[in-house]
């Protein structure tokens, strides 16, 4: 027995003693690679990033860490969806204009298109929200407002016929005045800025081409765009068409703090000390050593790759070999082992020392000026009818004042 107890003793020490993290090793984060053109294929930068942690895991003399945000003192609240929150505000504006709530429903539907505008709605139920909040401003009187969302659901669905229009002859009339008054109005333009430049966009559906772009003969009032970033994130949202005028939307990557800092100057070809600070402040959070970022771009038939070391607490990022590989990642091995032997083997060193502001790809450079584009309204199948509304005979809607 005391040979037993005295073996389990020695088994315990020699655990405790693997389990013990080496100081002599390095530890590394990974960050997600940016694209600086469109063209790269979707997800090629988690890709990357993933194959090169994958090799920084297996490395002798290197520690990989998990990336972390910063820590803000406060378990952060879960985000609900938006279009789930949206739904939910268009249910309850329903239910209190069934009891002639308006004032509720009037602050329901407000905050149910507040919502859309963060998230990814279909045409017809944006145009349908647009249309209830007309026919509720409609009964208290505002008249004005009320034609301004009856345009915003018009032009969000143009070929379409609105499901509301069906629950009152006088509604119907007014939709089509209101149809006719917006037809007559000179149209707007919208112009797509991206970063990074070449993501393709759609217009109510329909294909604009890679941004910066500058659409054309835009209806006025309200309509839905979409971007799919080379991350593979899908982002979107409502423009508003002016008359006359033009209206600018900015794409870019998604999110807030030091990662979105981070991936905006990345996917702009740049790395400048705001950059250098977020890239710092993560590899802080991860408690890590060394911190590797970097952009991917087109270099003929392939993908080159631009890649940093960033050591928290240093001025100076290390530029390491740019290296070359097929669009699909398959030949990515070598370089990256190559790579991550380099950072075992020499740490910063095995990097050139770089002064910000500087271009993380060389020679590359945003399109000068936007491309152009007409717009195309949708085709009907984009917005199919949703299912019509029971008539209401008990709830008649005010007649508006529409002035030719």
């Amino acid at each position: 027995m005391k040979r037993l107890a005295l073996l389990l003793i020695l088994l315990s020490g020699t655990t405790a003693l693997a389990a013990r993290p080496d100081p002599s090793r390095k530890k590394v984060v990974v960050l997600p690679f940016q694209a600086v053109s469109g063209d790269v294929p979707a997800r090629a930068g988690p890709r990357l990033a993933a194959r090169l942690a994958s090799e920084v895991h297996g490395a002798q003399g290197l520690a990989l860490v998990e990336a972390t945000p910063p820590s803000s003192g406060a378990e952060p609240a879960p985000t609900p969806d938006v279009l789930t929150t949206a739904r939910a505000a268009v249910r309850e504006a329903t239910a209190a204009r069934d009891t002639r709530d308006f004032a509720r429903a009037d602050a329901a539907l407000s905050r149910a298109l507040d919502a859309y505008a963060q998230g990814l709605p279909e045409a017809a139920e944006l145009a349908d929200t647009y249309a209830l909040r007309a026919a509720v401003r409609f009964a208290t009187g505002r008249d004005d407002e009320a034609t301004l969302d009856l345009s915003n659901a018009l032009a969000v669905a143009p070929d379409r016929d609105l499901p509301l229009a069906a629950t009152s002859p006088l509604f119907t009339h007014t939709v089509e005045r209101v149809r006719t008054t917006l037809g007559a109005q000179p149209p707007g333009t919208v112009r797509f800025d991206a970063m990074p430049p070449g993501i393709a966009v759609t217009l109510d559906g329909v294909p604009v081409g890679p941004a910066p772009v500058r659409v054309t003969q835009v209806p006025p009032g309200a309509h839905l765009w979409r971007a799919a970033l080379p991350s593979g994130d899908t982002v979107g949202g409502i423009v508003e068409a002016r008359s006359g005028a033009e209206a600018t939307v900015t794409i870019q990557p998604s999110g807030t703090g030091p990662s979105a800092t981070l991936a905006h100057a990345l996917a702009d070809n740049r790395l400048d000390t705001a950059a250098l600070q977020a890239a710092a402040e993560l590899g802080r959070a991860a408690g890590a050593d060394l911190v590797i970022v970097g952009t991917l771009s087109r270099a003929g038939p392939g993908l080159a790759v631009d890649t940093f070391l960033v050591a928290p607490g240093d001025a100076a990022p290390r530029r390491l070999p740019r290296m070359a590989m097929d669009l699909e990642l398959l030949d990515a091995g070598a370089p990256l082992r190559t790579l991550v032997a380099a950072v075992a083997t020499r740490g910063l060193e095995a990097g050139l020392a770089e002064s910000v502001p500087l271009s993380p790809t060389p020679g590359f450079s945003r399109p000068a000026r936007p491309t152009q584009a007409t717009y195309t309204p949708p085709s009907p199948e984009r917005a199919r009818p949703a299912a019509t509304p029971e008539r209401r005979p008990e709830q008649p809607i005010r007649k508006p004042l529409v002035r030719p």
